[in-house]
């Protein structure tokens, strides 16, 4: 019996499902790194807005980030978001390519 010829026959089986979970740990990883960036962002630009910035004063200081200040009678909705590039074959057709990571706070007006 050969155990070499066995032995690397299993590797090519769990090499796949190996590789596929580490790409995956990579792209949670960077979404989730995102998240905390784009939190920290928001707590930023809620304090400029909070201070009489505009959007159009807002902007120009995160070239990188999308944001959007909608309102309504009582609340303002500050929403921030960004792009992570998943690099996972198989992962990005279920998530999306580029997955879009996105923070929503709500102030109420004054």
């Amino acid at each position: 019996m050969n155990r070499k010829g066995q032995a690397l026959v299993e590797f090519v089986l769990i090499l796949p499902v190996f590789l596929f979970l580490i790409f995956a740990v990579y792209d949670f990883g960077m979404i989730f790194n995102k998240k905390n960036k784009l939190e920290n962002n928001s707590s930023d630009i809620i304090e400029l807005y909070r201070n009489g910035k505009t959007l159009d004063d807002i902007v120009p200081l995160y070239p990188e980030l999308e944001i959007t200040i909608t309102s309504d009678n009582n609340y303002n909705e500050i929403k921030v978001s960004d792009k992570v590039k998943i690099i996972t074959p198989g992962l990005n057709r279920i998530m999306g390519n580029p997955y879009i990571v996105e923070v929503k706070r709500y102030i109420p007006n004054e």
